[in-house]
């Protein structure tokens, strides 16, 4: 679908160049249009037109915004993405979630200390002993007596569950269980994010061995366009050969710097996929 609507814009641009390469041509006095000046005229408001046409496209305007050397660049090897999966937020939660199950694992398996129980009690201070004391001979009169003390006890009980004890095994089974399940399923983020990288690293690749030659083609177009419109100048071609040289350049430049959008995303993409950066500031 994106290359046939690449092909379809690519037509649209065409044809208007070849209507307004025409309508400049031939709103010029018959009796002129083969005289030198007026040639060197069109070829002007042609290349006025061109200009103006290139700086109200915003393909070639986000594409020359980009790093100049972009098509230069050289990707390290996959191997050096690969290994920061483990770098990344999803596989990073994933592996969190795995050590916890291994430590409630780690807690059920030391759940039966929870059967004995040890008490203890220990206080210190001064105790204060008031007695009444009388006889036949003696009226009622108190005493008191004070004395520091260390008081202490230590006790333990045993208490054993016998559904607890019996279906402890099992419940070892269960957290077993649950750290394989979440094991599994940090191997799957893991395996999702080793796919996108390859493909992000596949995209950057195709880009790199297609942009070369689309430059190439637009370097070549380029100078292809300064022997036409020379040509064009001494009549050696005619309005309608300008034309569609003018469409060619003007269709390879647009390819040329779609070529580097689409890189620049593919880069964008790695990076982010993988923290590793790549296009140096």
């Amino acid at each position: 679908m994106i290359n046939i609507a690449s092909r379809i814009n690519h037509l649209r641009m065409f044809l208007w160049i070849l209507i307004h390469t025409w309508i400049c041509a031939y709103t010029l006095p018959l009796d002129a249009q083969n005289t030198q000046e007026e040639r060197v005229k069109v070829l002007e408001r042609l290349n006025q037109e061109d200009a103006e046409w290139e700086k109200n496209n915003p393909e070639i305007q986000q594409g020359r915004q980009l790093p100049a050397n972009l098509e230069q660049i050289t990707l390290p090897p996959l191997s050096v993405f690969l290994s920061a999966i483990d770098e990344n937020a999803s596989v990073k939660q994933a592996q969190a979630q795995v050590d916890e199950a291994q430590y409630d694992y780690l807690i059920q398996k030391k759940d039966w200390m929870n059967y004995f129980r040890i008490s203890g009690m220990y206080s210190y201070g001064r105790y204060n002993i008031l007695s009444n004391n009388s006889d036949e001979f003696t009226p009622m009169y108190q005493t008191t007596m004070s004395s520091a003390q260390h008081n202490f006890n230590i006790g333990g009980n045993i208490t054993f569950s016998l559904g607890d004890i019996f279906s402890r095994p099992l419940k070892l089974k269960k957290y077993k269980s649950i750290i394989d399940q979440r094991q599994y399923a940090k191997e799957e983020v893991r395996e999702e994010r080793r796919l996108k990288i390859l493909d992000a690293y596949n995209a950057v690749t195709a880009e790199l061995s297609t942009i070369k030659a689309k430059a190439e083609s637009a370097a070549l177009y380029n100078a292809q366009m300064k022997i036409s419109e020379n040509n064009f100048i001494q009549g050696s071609i005619d309005i309608i050969s300008l034309s569609l040289e003018r469409g060619r350049r003007s269709s390879a430049v647009v390819t040329y710097e779609q070529a580097r959008i689409s890189l620049h995303n593919a880069i964008l993409m790695l990076e982010m996929l993988t923290n590793i950066k790549i296009i140096k500031d």
